[in-house]
Parts: C-alpha cells; structure tokens; sequence
C-alpha cells in the first residue's frame, strides 16, 4: 500500500515544479521518508558538551534514542539506550560524571563502554550466560573536527568519503577546539522538506530577513533574487568580479575559496559547502558586521568572509571568523519538526569578557523568528485544496535539486523504474 502511494505521488511530480502536497502531507510518506534519510551522518552535538568521564548527552534521531558517553579512557562512544535485558531506557537525560549505566528496572549495570557488569547475573544465570551477547548495542559514531555525528542505520554511508573535503576547513576554523554557549530548540507544525527547502532558498532573503540581506553586496542578492533576466546577468557579474576581488587580497586559506561542495540529485548525501565574502567592512556574519567573539582556529584576523554548509539535507553548518552556528532539522511527525540551534566559540572564551552569549546569538534569532512563520504558513497551504504545485523560479534550482534527489531515492525505495529521460 505504501509503495502505491508513494508511486501515485512519483508520477505526479513534474521536474522545475514544486512537490505534490501528499509528499508534505500523507503521513505513511514519512516511513519511506526516514528509510531515505537513516544510512547518513547527523549532527548530534560537540565533543566540548561531554568533556570528561561520564559525561553523557542523551539524543532523539529517527525515533531512536542514542547515549552519546565518554568512557573512561576518554574516548567518545554511542550505544543505543536500550537494556539488554527487558528493553528499558537505561538514562532519560544527560548526565555528568557517571561511573556506570544502570538500568532502572531490574538495576542491570554497563560500563561507560558498554560493558555488562552487574553482579546479580551471577546470581540469576548459570554458566551458559555469555555476557558479550547482553552489552549495549553500539551506535555508529564518528567525530569530525570535535562535531559528534552518528548513524542509527545497520549500513551507514560511507563516512570519509563525504567529509573529508570539509575537513581543512573545518580543522582551520577551530572546530575542535570550539566550545557550545548555548543550545536552543523549538517544534513547528511543517513538514521536513518544507525546511529543507526553505533553507537552500536564496529567493526568499531579501523578502523575509533584512539584516541578513544586509550581510551581502546588492549585486550578491540581484544576482540570487531578481526577477529580471537583464539584472540577474549584470549582478552576476559584478558579484563575480567582487569575489575576484576578495580572493586576490586573502592570505588565509587562498586555495578553499567559492563552491567546494555541491552535491546533485545523483549525488548521496545532498552535502554543499561554499565560502565566500561579507559585504565590504564586515567582520562576521552578524548585526551590523561586527566581531562578536574571538577569532578562532588558525586565524589572526578576519577574512570578511562566512561558510554556509550542509553536511546531509538535515545539517547545516555556519562559520564566521569568530563563532560558528549549527541549525538541525529533525522529522518528528509528517507534519511536525523540531529545530535546533546551536552556537559556538573559542574554547578559551571567557563570556562577560571576550563575548555576550546574547549578542553572539543575536543573528540567527532573529532569522529563526522570521523564517518560523514561513515554515507553518507553508505547510498549512500545501494542505489546502486549493494548492497546486507551482514553478520554481530559476534562483530556486537547488530547490529543484533537492527535489529531484529525494525523489529518486523514493523511487530506490519502492523499486521504481527511472523515467528513461531522467
């Protein structure tokens, strides 16, 4: 039945226009969906929010519950919170300084590595136990420049493939060396991939967010948003003609400049990482322009530049010189969302003295706040009887793109053959 559906919906969709409503609203998509989104690598925090023995952060990815735990060895680990006994939850939130996992329901205890360890086993079970079949099952994990990400699939994709060409960048910045100042989330009655879509949506910025217009030339925005053909090929050039400009004056990271990334629809993880200048003065992507924070990683000043990157549909990924943002989409229903957001600076930071956690925030509050409305007033119009998918304007493409590779990995989903044009 869930094959019929989703094959109905496949042969409504037309390429260039916007998804069929049933793909935002029929909840038996979303199973097919998750089956799509589970073999990638999430975001699921920083190495810096568990940084002693013990330390434990409890997550929620595609209904599964992961603890994420430093073991005493230091080294980071994920296992699914799940008993090997009975099946309880063992921890229902984070934790610090724990010495062992024990589950509450019959007081079986693991190891910070996963390890069964109660002694009532001896009492229960005689020698036929193997107590290497009762640890806690692992997660896969892997840690990216101090990011925590995991796979709740049995056959992940391939991981070094997909970030290794983040890995400068990101080892230049700082990242591991970054702390998290704070963590922000909130639910929205929207569909993931009216999120998706919003936030590969340059259309929309000059309309919705002024100040993050602000953050680039005219010419970036005629370019990405104008309605006029003539316009859009003179902004270009000028756009271009400014990027050659900043480039030639870098002397930091010279050779990771422009498009680094930019996955299509045949492409596997849908991943994109670009850099590229500020308006002319800025510091860093906020308010005004100005540093918020130290600079991080290797930098000695500013480059006037910022990194939007997407690391899986789900994960971006912002950087400034001096601070770096983290946005998270997580499917919770059909029709609802959770969305996080979370901040970093440098380690050493001190807040009241290098930086206000306020002010470093600042920014991208705001853009939550006005993309939120546009997120809910979206879905409620693909349910209406009145929408009709419409065309995509040409700056929407990658909309166009994503479009595309979520539905041919619904079509590998439901074994569906390809249309011979595609």
């Amino acid at each position: 039945m869930r094959s019929e559906r989703i094959n109905s919906l496949i042969e409504q969709y037309r390429p260039g226009y916007g998804l069929p409503a049933g793909f935002y609203t029929d909840p038996e998509i979303l199973a097919a969906d998750i089956d799509v989104l589970t073999p990638l690598w999430y975001i699921v925090g920083h190495t810096s929010q568990i940084p002693d023995p013990g330390d434990t952060k409890v997550v929620s990815l595609f209904g599964e519950s992961v603890i994420v735990v430093r073991g005493s060895d230091g080294l980071v680990r994920a296992f699914y919170n799940v008993c090997s006994h009975r099946a309880s939850r063992i921890c229902d939130e984070s934790a610090k300084g724990l010495r062992q996992f024990t589950c509450p329901y019959h007081n079986w205890s693991y190891s910070l590595e996963g390890k069964v360890k109660s002694k009532r086993l001896e009492v229960i079970y005689d020698a036929s136990f193997d107590p290497d079949a009762h640890n806690l099952r692992p997660c896969h994990l892997r840690i990216l420049e101090g990011l925590i990400l995991l796979s709740v699939s049995d056959t992940p994709t391939d991981f070094d493939a997909a970030y290794q060409p983040f890995e400068e960048l990101l080892r230049f910045y700082g990242l591991a060396a970054a702390k998290v100042i704070r963590v922000h989330g909130f639910t929205a009655t929207a569909n993931w991939k009216t999120l998706v879509e919003n936030t590969i949506d340059p259309y929309h910025v000059p309309v919705v967010h002024p100040n993050f217009t602000k953050t680039r030339t005219p010419a970036y925005w005629q370019a990405a948003a104008s309605t006029r053909t003539a316009d859009v090929i003179a902004a270009a050039t000028q756009a271009e003609q400014e990027m050659k400009e900043w480039e030639a004056a870098l002397t930091q990271l010279p050779n990771v400049t422009g498009v680094v990334v930019q996955d299509g629809e045949h492409d596997e993880h849908f991943r994109w990482l670009v850099r590229g200048p500020l308006t002319p003065g800025f510091q860093s992507e906020t308010i005004g322009g100005k540093r918020v924070a130290p600079l991080m990683g290797r930098f000695t000043e500013s480059d006037e530049a910022s990194v939007f990157s997407n690391l899986n549909p789900l994960d971006s990924l912002f950087m400034s010189p001096d601070h770096a943002t983290i946005f998270n989409i997580r499917p919770l229903a059909h029709d609802q969302i959770y969305w996080e957001t979370i901040w970093l600076v440098d380690r050493d930071a001190q807040e009241g003295q290098d930086y206000d956690i306020d002010e470093v925030c600042e920014f991208y509050n705001e853009v939550n706040e006005e993309d939120f409305p546009i997120w809910e007033w979206t879905y409620q119009g693909a349910t209406s009887r009145a929408y009709r998918p419409g065309r995509l304007a040409p700056q929407e493409s990658f909309i166009g793109e994503f479009q595309r590779w979520y539905v041919r990995r619904l079509r590998q989903q439901v074994h569906t053959p390809e249309p011979a044009s595609a």
